[in-house]
């Protein structure tokens, strides 16, 4: 998430220039029907028109949830408008205000604040402190498949806004989750972090096995990767006296990170018979929440964690003492 303040843009040229990145991810990865555009990504249908852009969940395209137009003036009238931080990302952003339409109500920001979960963003203008709320519908310098995943997360959010019972249904489920993971960060963070790429995560990833391969060897033991004729490979088996080890690494702590790991946990057992019978852990950067390892065992898996640094060139990677005893390592 964006915790910095925003600049929202005032040029109609920048913020054209903007929209137009928006407009060719939408295009991009979505598929034009007969009369609107589906984007599979998300399951949400849109609608161009010049520069107004209907997006929503009706297939007919009779009843739009929410509406990102390409404003005409760089004042904070328009309901839609672009930002800038202070390395020049820009950001797409929607104000919460819904207009009245056969699904609901007009809905007013705080409403749309409430019922979706979102948190307006700080932002300003000219200087100032903006007077509306704001929320970030996408980051625009990412990658269109990300814009387009982005966008319809926000339409989807927009649905709840206009339907008080699933928005409530909805809030007891993110209660759940932040019971479990934690206030929600896009992507995941690693320990002392910013959000990470998908480049960053595989360096990442990359540094953790190898210290973990580095401390078994050290032990005389050889940490194994299993690879299935169809290319699909497991992060590590080993050998300690609790038993054969599953191990898959993640290296994020966001909700996705934690199913994508059970997932594969889960289905390399079955394409790789000789695993099926090992103690299956996943192993993510920080410590995870009593109530998340409770839920995870009852899937079979078990939780430990790690820790990752990086200054300048020396990167440190440590482990739980938990998860050293139970693979029969000394303490680092």
């Amino acid at each position: 998430m964006v915790q910095e303040s925003l600049q929202l843009l005032t040029d109609l040229n920048d913020i054209h220039d903007a929209f137009s990145i928006w407009r060719n991810a939408m295009e991009q990865h979505g598929e034009r029907l007969a009369s609107v555009w589906w984007l599979p990504t998300g399951k949400v249908y849109f609608r161009k028109s010049g520069n107004d852009n209907k997006l929503g969940l009706d297939p007919r395209g009779d009843h739009w949830t929410v509406e990102l137009n390409e404003p005409e003036q760089g004042t904070e009238n328009p309901l839609s408008g672009v930002a800038r931080d202070s390395a020049g990302q820009r950001y797409l952003l929607r104000q919460g205000t819904l207009h009245k339409n056969a699904q609901s109500a007009r809905i007013e920001s705080s409403d749309f604040e409430e019922r979706t979960g979102l948190r307006p963003a700080a932002v300003t203008i000219e200087g100032k402190p903006a007077k509306r709320a704001w929320f970030i519908v996408t980051a625009l310098d990412c990658p269109a498949e990300e814009i387009c995943q982005n966008t319809a997360a926000f339409v989807l959010r927009c649905g709840l806004a206009r339907n008080p019972d699933a928005a409530a249904t909805a809030k007891q489920d993110d209660e759940r989750l932040v019971e479990l993971f934690g206030p929600p960060e896009k992507g995941g963070k690693i320990v002392g972090q910013p959000a990470v790429s998908r480049k960053e995560r595989w360096r990442i990833h990359g540094e953790v096995w190898q210290k973990l391969k580095g401390l078994f060897e050290a032990d005389g033991r050889e940490l194994v990767k299993p690879l299935h004729a169809y290319g699909y490979e497991v992060d590590g088996v080993v050998e300690a006296e609790a038993g054969k080890l599953l191990l898959e690494i993640k290296t994020g702590v966001a909700a996705a990170d934690v199913y994508e790991g059970i997932g594969q946990l889960t289905l390399y057992p079955r394409l790789l018979p000789r695993l099926s019978g090992h103690r299956r852990i996943l192993l993510l950067p920080g410590s995870p929440s009593i109530p998340l390892v409770a839920a995870v065992r009852e899937c079979g898996v078990e939780l430990h964690c790690y820790s990752f640094q990086r200054d300048g060139e020396k990167v440190e990677v440590c482990f739980s003492p938990q998860f050293l005893k139970l693979c029969d390592l000394g303490l680092e």
